[in-house]
């Protein structure tokens, strides 16, 4: 009956002020935008701060408040740093979302130490760390808060070629439910989101062992393409992740390909792992290696992905952004 109750009881949404990092694109715009439409005033926090500042003049262009903030989570005296300022200047976050990832694929042995140092920095420690900070925050006011953390559906699920990503995922997956365990007596509540398929560029930045420069931009290309077409748009995702929030969801698979990861993985944990086994083998990487290496299949591949059509209106985008020098953050009026 309890959990029945815990279901459905629904508490009113009012979050005063709400932190998002990764927020000048992508999930982390999307969510910071949401946030905003729900009254919240929204600390837009990316490691690119010209693109945190367009995230932030949407927000206000709709009657929004929101304050952009240039911040490398991988950091952790920048971090500390971080939830100093929001406390100082915007008082203690009600909404805490853990954003900012990284993708590293390719042969794990072949993979750069400073490359695999960087995701786990960035896509685990950083998570781990900023719900310390805030959690911190949110248990000495005394009254609650709420941190969410996106996490992938691939953390489900054993991906070759995809092990940082895969491994970090999953830490974050795991390390969530954790903590909403722990947390819940201070009414401090956490959710993992594991979204799938989102129109997001975080191929742009992604790291690719034992590819070409060429092979590497040709990829980010195609890939970042591919997802404006068939993944759900940021925007939309945002709604979802905030409506989780409301709902005080503790785990949240978005899109059909994430849930199905997940009843896979739970129930049949051997076929999951053969399946992948099939899709990721080294037979189809040889096949696949063999075709990419070909002078005339790269020119074809080049071609395709110059053609290749995308879907308009997002802030899109297949190579590496360029980052411009931030301010000081500006202190904000007192509300």
């Amino acid at each position: 009956m309890s959990r029945a109750r815990s279901r459905f009881d629904v508490k009113p949404f009012h979050p005063g002020v709400a932190v998002v990092t990764g927020a000048g694109s992508g999930i982390g715009r999307g969510t910071a935008k949401a946030l905003a439409r729900h009254g919240a005033e929204v600390i837009v926090a990316d490691i690119n701060f010209a693109t945190a500042k367009d995230t932030v003049a949407q927000i206000r262009s709709a009657g929004g408040l929101a304050y952009p903030y240039a911040l490398d989570v991988a950091d952790t005296s920048s971090m500390r740093d971080f939830a100093d300022y929001v406390k100082r200047n915007h008082g203690v976050p009600d909404v805490v979302v853990n954003n900012a990832g990284i993708l590293v694929a390719g042969p794990f042995l072949d993979i750069r130490h400073t490359d695999l140092r960087r995701i786990l920095d960035v896509n685990l420690t950083a998570m781990v760390y900023g719900c310390r900070l805030f959690g911190a925050q949110m248990a000495e006011r005394g009254r609650g808060g709420h941190l969410v953390n996106i996490s992938s559906p691939v953390g489900f699920l054993p991906v070759r070629l995809g092990t940082p990503f895969s491994v970090t995922n999953a830490a974050v997956t795991h390390f969530s439910q954790t903590l909403r365990v722990e947390l819940a007596p201070r009414d401090i509540r956490v959710t993992v989101v594991c979204p799938g398929l989102i129109a997001t560029n975080l191929p742009a930045t992604a790291v690719m062992a034992s590819l070409t420069p060429e092979q590497v931009a040709i990829t980010r290309q195609i890939t970042v393409k591919a997802m404006t077409l068939f993944g759900m748009h940021p925007d939309r995702a945002g709604e979802r992740i905030v409506e989780a929030v409301r709902r005080n969801r503790a785990i949240v698979p978005m899109r059909p390909e994430a849930w199905l990861a997940y009843w896979i993985s739970r129930a049949f944990p051997r076929t999951a792992r053969l399946a992948m086994r099939i899709a990721t083998g080294p037979e189809i990487e040889r096949i696949v290696r063999f075709a990419i290496d070909h002078p005339a299949v790269l020119g074809i591949a080049r071609e395709a992905g110059e053609l290749m059509p995308y879907r308009r209106g997002l802030q899109t985008y297949w190579e590496p952004p360029d980052y411009d020098q931030p301010v000081a953050p500006p202190i904000p009026l007192r509300r």
